[in-house]
């Protein structure tokens, strides 16, 4: 299916360009200041990463957990697809959890972003809460 290569894909990318930046000091996830998402076990996690400072390694990393835990949820309920909305599952609390996956993929993606334009610019982005 064509949405499991994207997740592989996005989350891959990033990874590698978070690997690439290679800064050491470790800073906030400023993309997930005000970041909400559905599942409460996930939210509990981004309430965390709000408080954490993580270098663009560890980003990286948590990049990638993030994207194959959100791969896995999707491909293990790939059973109870919507036929009319195919990236949706009639289990709701588990398309919450797929969700709030997605959310927070995006978001630390987001934060791997900022962090190589600040580094190609010598400037800092501002805050973004895209």
């Amino acid at each position: 299916m064509k949405h499991f290569t994207e997740v592989e894909n996005f989350t891959f990318l990033a990874y590698v360009l978070g690997h690439e930046l290679g800064g050491t000091t470790p800073r906030p996830i400023r993309t997930v200041t005000d970041l909400q998402v559905p599942d409460e076990e996930f939210q509990n996690f981004v309430n965390i990463a709000k408080t954490e400072s993580v270098t663009d390694e560890e980003l990286a990393d948590s990049v990638l957990d993030v994207g194959i835990n959100w791969e896995h949820f999707v491909a293990s309920n790939d059973n109870l697809l919507l036929p009319d909305h195919p990236l949706k599952i009639s289990d709701v609390l588990m398309q919450e959890k797929i969700d709030s996956l997605d959310i927070i993929s995006e978001a630390f993606v987001r934060e791997l972003n900022i962090r190589s334009i600040e580094k190609q610019t010598g400037t800092k982005a501002r805050k973004s809460h895209e």
